[in-house]
């Protein structure tokens, strides 16, 4: 753990050191030129894209995400029901099993089991 903070450090140190270093270099016309031109394009492109489209654009990366999400829950939870442990208690917290009265249930089970509203 030590050797990782201590690279970490020496990597920022030197990130800020070539920074500095960066910094106090003359620039000749033609990088302010190439600047400018980036920042044009960049903005130029930028404003092709409007509320409709960004929207969509978001919809697009959140449903990929949750689908993702998704496909790795169905994957955990059918390596699970393969093993009958995990099943019984998958299916004790889904409902799906009657609760005995004297098993090291939780409380909240057992009133699910008897058929009580739990508030």
């Amino acid at each position: 753990m030590n050797n990782i903070a201590i690279i970490s450090f020496f990597t920022s140190f030197a990130g800020i050191i070539g920074m500095i270093i960066w910094k106090k270099m003359p620039t000749p016309a033609k990088t302010d030129q190439a600047i400018h031109s980036a920042y044009r394009q960049m903005s130029r492109f930028i404003s092709y894209f409007n509320r409709h489209s960004a929207l969509a654009l978001v919809q697009w990366v959140v449903y990929h995400m949750l689908s993702w999400i998704r496909s790795v829950y169905i994957a955990i939870r059918t390596k699970a029901h393969a093993h009958p442990p995990s099943k019984k208690v998958l299916d004790m917290v889904r409902g799906k099993v009657m609760i005995d009265r004297n098993s090291g249930a939780s409380f909240y089970l057992k009133k699910i089991g008897e058929g009580e509203v739990v508030k």
